[in-house]
């Protein structure tokens, strides 16, 4: 499947600030079952954008901006067309940096107790792909998708004990109990298209891979579905903080606020 993706973002400070450092997980990655057919990264006002593949155990490509300033407003725009298969690598083995990165507990993937009775209540952990069709199934039924319920910095605990919540938080708890069950999983950040010929706003997306046999398999907890074709990949890792989107810092003091707009658009195997 051939998708096209527009995103626009932009920061805006109430005081200027200086020596603006941004790092970015956001132009799609190319890989075995993948391709990122074309792309245009902008940033205004103009300054370099250094991007390279990040020496990690994802394989993670991230692009580097840095504005001396004084700036008051940073936008950023991203243009880009990826063509997708929908399947996904075969990994004969994991290395042993990998397995236990993919199996470690993180501040917001935690193994508290709420964790815990959740993963054993799901039950047998023997066959990892079926395990994870019934805790996925468990996660989208009991609780509720909600936009602006919870904070970037919530942990699974929070989806626990609210049961509201957006994609990072189902996934953040999926990894959780995964994890807590020996399922080697990740997270996995990037953009879900809709059906063949029609476009979407605000299509940011979160979901997880779990690796068991020798392959990796994606399960998306906000919608009880598997990955496929309509979903590509930004970055990959152990939660949210390794694969943010957008973060950086600035010298000044000065409120940051944002704003953003995202259009993907599918189009059928026929329109390529």
């Amino acid at each position: 499947m051939l998708i096209s993706l527009d995103y626009h973002s932009a920061y805006r400070y109430d005081t200027p600030v200086r020596l603006l450092n941004m790092e970015l997980h956001m132009v799609p990655m190319s890989t075995d079952t993948q391709e990122l057919v074309s792309h245009t990264l902008s940033v205004d006002p103009s300054g370099p954008i250094n991007e390279h593949v990040r020496d990690d155990p994802f394989g993670n490509s991230v692009q580097r901006v840095d504005l001396l300033g004084p700036v008051d407003r940073v936008a950023i725009s991203l243009r880009a067309e990826v063509r997708t298969t929908g399947e996904l690598a075969q990994e004969p083995v994991l290395t042993p940096l990998l397995r236990a990165l993919a199996l470690s507990e993180t501040p917001r993937a935690r193994f508290s107790d709420g964790v815990a009775a959740l993963a054993a209540e799901v039950g047998d952990a023997t066959n990892a792909v079926e395990y994870a069709g019934r805790l996925q199934r468990v996660i989208t039924g009991r609780y509720e998708f909600v936009v602006g319920h919870s904070e970037v910095s919530d942990t699974a605990d929070h989806l626990l004990e609210s049961g509201r919540g957006v994609c990072q938080d189902f996934v953040h708890l999926m990894l959780g109990a995964l994890r807590m069950r020996g399922i080697p999983a990740l997270y996995v950040s990037g953009f879900l298209a809709p059906i063949d010929g029609a476009s979407v706003s605000d299509a940011g997306h979160a979901w997880v891979r779990i690796y068991s046999d020798g392959a990796w398999f994606g399960f998306d907890p906000a919608n009880s579905r598997a990955e496929s074709d309509h979903y590509i990949v930004t970055a990959l890792g152990r939660d949210y903080d390794d694969v943010a989107p957008v973060r950086g810092s600035f010298r000044g003091i000065a409120e940051e606020s944002w704003s953003a707009t995202i259009q993907v658009q599918s189009m059928s195997s026929a329109a390529q």
